[in-house]
């Protein structure tokens, strides 16, 4: 049976359907593929994604780390060789029938045996990484793009490093590639926090995690940085000579995130109307539309106005369908197109345009002269800074510091996060995973200290963690 399309997007308070409607209506996915966990990215959506990874291709180019690509497959040898990355996976790990091959969860058991062929080549540091899909046999309820069995677009960096301080430097390299990306091309406030070491992989130096908070209050990873120290190095047999003659493990990096980046950019940045794109991910800065009268439908007008635009640089489209203008602004609304230019015949008679924001939904006259100044100015300034600022003001919003236990509890009851004094114990860990189901602690906030106590244990402590239900 065909689904009917939604008119219009539910309240996001009911955060869940208000996404996958949005999801829909703006022509990201098609949900309906009938094999759960997965879903089929749709032209609009797959060019947005798109963008994102070309210039996540860019960054990482331009940081000198190469792209690869590594099979789907990974022989169960391989994939045996790190136990308790095996332990991890093997119950959500897909099997090929009558094989001795799984497909891949994640990159490392596929990639390790090859770089140590790379080792005794000579080849170090060795820095590369490959966009691909994952999987992995989800049973608890998946959201698209959220918690998926086929994780569609997801970046793996993989390096190895003669020495302790070089991979330090690498991880600290990606960390500011994920704040670049999360300021300047998503416009979101990113949050970052050191995890403690018993949430990390099993004698790993380190680990950054980047989180979201979602309109629901509900916090959802979005990236890590992983030092990995020499605990893969020493399972996979990854060693150099040095000039003594002697065995030398190395020591890697690893970082990876994907689609969640566009889903906090539809989280953070959507509303009642639709998508809200920032520029640099938007296929379409600018859209035309005119306002017909009396038979003239000032397209001429509206094409010589997107030829100046795109001489500028700019990415326009002018909305030449029939139907009203009042039907398209609604359209260009929910795909989020940053700006929307009206032309009708007060503007060709008075020799301005009429400028709509589609993140502020205010509207400004521009004289003709002036648009592809104004424009790049909307464009590359003031809707990133406003996107930026009202993830901020969200973020405020938010995040509350308790040193109350009980009074933390109720405010992650009524949809908030709780910022605390931590000492980092496991056991106070384990205490905080107790007030309720998904609840936890993310880590140590990073580049944030507060003379306090524990909010667990009353241990004086300077460290500061975020919990509260997670995805």
């Amino acid at each position: 049976m065909t689904e009917i399309k939604p008119e219009r997007l539910p309240s996001k308070e009911n955060f869940i359907e208000w996404y996958n409607t949005l999801l829909q209506l703006a022509e990201i996915a098609d949900r309906r593929y009938p094999v759960k966990g997965t879903f089929v990215w749709l032209p609009y959506g797959f060019k947005i994604m798109k963008r994102l990874i070309n210039i996540w291709d860019e960054i990482f180019e331009k940081n000198g780390i190469e792209q690869v690509y590594f099979p789907l497959f990974v022989p169960l040898e391989f994939a045996r060789i790190n136990e308790e990355w095996f332990e991890g996976f093997k119950t959500d790990a897909f099997y090929l029938k009558d094989e001795d091959v799984i497909l891949r969860p994640t990159g490392e058991p596929a990639m390790y045996p090859i770089f140590k062929y790379w080792i005794m080549d000579g080849k170090l540091p060795i820095r590369v990484y490959q966009t691909v899909s994952s999987f992995r046999n989800e049973g608890k309820t998946t959201h698209t793009m959220i918690r998926d069995r086929e994780i569609t677009f997801w970046h793996e960096i993989h390096t190895a490093h003669k020495t302790r301080e070089e991979a330090k430097e690498e991880m600290e390299k990606h960390r500011k590639i994920y704040e670049y990306i999360w300021k300047e091309i998503l416009n979101i406030k990113p949050i970052c926090v050191e995890k403690p070491k018993y949430e990390i992989f099993p004698g790993a130096d380190s680990a950054y995690e980047f989180y979201i908070i979602l309109p629901n209050g509900r916090l959802l990873e979005n990236g890590s940085v992983n030092n990995l120290g020499q605990a893969y190095a020493k399972k996979f047999d990854l060693f150099y000579t040095d000039e003594k003659g002697n065995k030398q493990y190395v020591w890697q990096v690893c970082t990876g995130n994907g689609a969640r980046f566009f889903v906090a950019v539809i989280a953070l940045h959507g509303d009642e109307r639709g998508l809200v794109l920032p520029p640099k991910l938007a296929p379409i800065k600018v859209v035309i539309v005119t306002i017909p009268k009396e038979g003239k439908n000032y397209f001429e007008e509206a094409d010589e106005l997107k030829e100046r635009l795109e001489k500028s640089g700019i990415e326009t489209y002018v909305d030449k369908s029939d139907k009203t203008p009042g039907e398209k602004f609604n359209i260009w609304d929910i795909k989020g197109v940053p700006i929307r230019i009206e032309i009708g015949e007060k503007e060709v008679k008075e020799g301005f345009y009429t400028v709509y924001r589609r993140d502020s939904k205010e509207k400004i006259k521009v004289n003709k002269d002036d648009i592809e100044k104004v424009v790049k100015s909307l464009l590359e300034e003031e809707i990133p800074r406003n996107l930026y600022k009202k993830v901020e003001s969200l973020y405020q919003q938010k995040i509350k510091y308790f040193d109350n236990i009980e009074d933390a509890k109720k405010w992650i009851e009524n949809g908030g996060v709780v910022k605390a004094n931590w000492c980092g114990k496991k056991e106070c860990f384990e205490e905080i995973k107790k007030l309720g189901p998904s609840i936890e602690s993310i880590g140590f906030v990073i580049d944030e200290k507060k003379d306090g106590k524990c909010i667990i244990c009353g241990e004086e402590t300077d460290k500061l963690t975020l919990f509260g239900k997670t995805y």
